[in-house]
């Protein structure tokens, strides 16, 4: 696996869903022992409460297992630049994104180092992740490049940045 970006509050932001899912992979445990108390019978023949605890922990197990592997892969990066030319994290900038020639789009966006953007926000602002395609390609750039671009399915992506908006 390749390294992933995050912040501080991204890498916080892993831990609690890791958390999260360890909680829930506690309390199913829970309603599964109590399906298999409460059940006639050996417990598990024909009880479908306790099939049905036990799909779940399994689900969870391996969300869990694939966190922990991404865990390994996670690499905080702190803001350090302070050179206002170059996009860091949290900044908030207006691009517009040239996916054809025919097909533009007038955006804003912030790159942020979280684990799992935000989809809804007050400003209608888009948060792209350090680790998607845009934000490997917008990340550490400078405002006055007119030429980044970045890959998706093999189609070359053009994008130009507008104005680097305070934040």
């Amino acid at each position: 696996m390749e390294e992933i970006f995050v912040d501080e509050n991204g890498y916080n932001q892993f831990l609690e869903e890791l958390e999260k899912l360890k909680q829930q992979s506690l309390l199913v445990s829970s309603t599964g022992s109590k399906a298999y108390q409460d059940a006639i019978g050996d417990g598990w023949h024909d009880n479908f409460a306790f099939e049905e605890s036990m799909r779940q922990g399994r689900s969870i197990a391996t969300r869990i297992e694939n966190m922990l592997k991404t865990k390994q892969c996670l690499k905080i990066i702190e803001n350090k630049t302070q050179n206002n030319n170059l996009i860091n994290i949290g900044d908030v900038l207006k691009v517009k994104v040239y996916y054809s020639e025919d097909d533009i789009e007038e955006t804003t966006i912030r790159l942020t180092g979280n684990f799992i953007p935000i989809i809804e926000n007050e400003n209608d602002i888009q948060e792209i992740t350090l680790n998607s395609p845009l934000g490997k390609a917008l990340y550490l750039k400078n405002i006055i490049d007119d030429n980044i671009n970045y890959d998706v399915n093999n189609n070359k992506i053009k994008v130009v940045i507008i104005e680097k908006i305070n934040n």
